[in-house]
């Protein structure tokens, strides 16, 4: 993995685990964010017509999961799909989803 091309400070959360009440707070990931690349999928990769799909390179996190968000600036990003490149805790690729309002 290229340094240089993660060039984008994301912030890591995930749906509340606290209480079994879905409140509309997110829970920060321990640590809570991480330099990452993001780079959008071409128009029509994504399930409905409001979304933006992107894929998200970032260093290993074991926290990421179908439950967390990733803020970038005012964006939200939710993560779709996840894998562990070459399985060995050092990289992981995301698939994310935008939905625009």
């Amino acid at each position: 993995m290229r340094v240089g091309r993660l060039n984008k400070w994301v912030t890591l959360s995930r749906g509340p685990q606290k209480s079994p009440d879905n409140d509309g707070f997110f829970e920060d990931l321990v640590p809570p964010g991480c330099w990452a690349a993001i780079q959008p999928l071409p128009p029509g990769a994504g399930d409905l017509a409001r979304t933006i799909q992107h894929q998200v390179t970032m260093r290993y996190h074991p926290q990421v999961s179908l439950d967390t968000r990733l803020l970038y600036g005012t964006r939200e990003l939710f993560v779709r799909g996840f894998q562990t490149i070459d399985e060995d805790n050092v990289e992981m690729r995301l698939l994310c989803e935008e939905i625009i309002p």
